[in-house]
C-alpha cells in the first residue's frame, strides 16, 4: 500500500487551465492527471485564490496520493 503523504507537505498551485475553457485551476503541485479529483475550477481568478489559500490552511485537504 502507497504511504499517503501529510497534508502539510501538498504545494497547492493555481494555473490558468487553457484546456478547461480558460478557466482558473487550483490543484497539487505534483498531481498531473487531467481528471483528478484533486482539481478545483473557477471562473474567477479571485474565486481560485481565495479557494487555494483556504485549502493550504485547512487540516482536512486532500492530499495527493
Amino acid at each position: 500500500m502507497a504511504k499517503r503523504k501529510s497534508v502539510s507537505n501538498v504545494e497547492w498551485v493555481l494555473v490558468s487551465d487553457s484546456s478547461f475553457y480558460d478557466m482558473f485551476c487550483v490543484h497539487p503541485k505534483d498531481d498531473n492527471d487531467f481528471n483528478s479529483p484533486r482539481r478545483f475550477h473557477f471562473v474567477f481568478k479571485e474565486d481560485a485564490e481565495k479557494f487555494k489559500e483556504l485549502i493550504e490552511k485547512s487540516h482536512c485537504a486532500v492530499p495527493s496520493v
